[in-house]
């Protein structure tokens, strides 16, 4: 996690940088997000061909003797091949519930960022309207001792 400290006016100056820079992690961790989910339908894709397939071949080996005889090896490697596709599914999922977390947490740091960028530039424009009001009533001061 990344924590900031206030450091006068370069921390003014550096906050919008601040806001880029954690945009720009939140934009690369969604291309990262979108690979896994990418990963996840390929790898369902392939578990849905595969069961397909299988069908396929058992209706063909149905009908021929000779089919039916090689059957059995083939249905064993497709279910393999199924059983090390569902492994990697599996672990696919764990990390794409990883890199979700991990959108969150780039999205909730650059919220903070946001807010205090939002609370400075409120503080800012009070302290200016402060400013000029007591510039105002100074000036109103002086001329009500001038006239007065």
């Amino acid at each position: 996690k990344v924590f900031y400290t206030h450091q006068g006016t370069f921390w003014m100056k550096s906050l919008p940088t601040l806001i880029k820079l954690a945009q720009q992690r939140l934009n690369n961790q969604r291309l990262r997000l979108v690979e896994f989910e990418k990963k996840d339908q390929e790898l369902k894709q392939s578990i849905v061909t595969l069961r397909e397939n299988l069908r396929f071949e058992l209706e063909r080996a149905t009908q021929d003797s000779m089919l039916a005889a090689q059957y059995g090896r083939y249905s064993q490697q497709v279910e393999s091949q199924i059983a090390s596709i569902m492994v990697t599914f599996e672990e696919n999922k764990k990390r794409l519930i990883r890199e979700q977390d991990r959108l969150a947490v780039l999205f909730k740091e650059k919220k903070v960022l946001e807010i205090y960028q939002d609370e400075q530039h409120k503080k800012q424009i009070k302290e200016q309207s402060d400013k000029d009001q007591k510039n105002i009533d100074e000036i109103a001061s002086r001329l009500k001792k001038r006239l007065g």
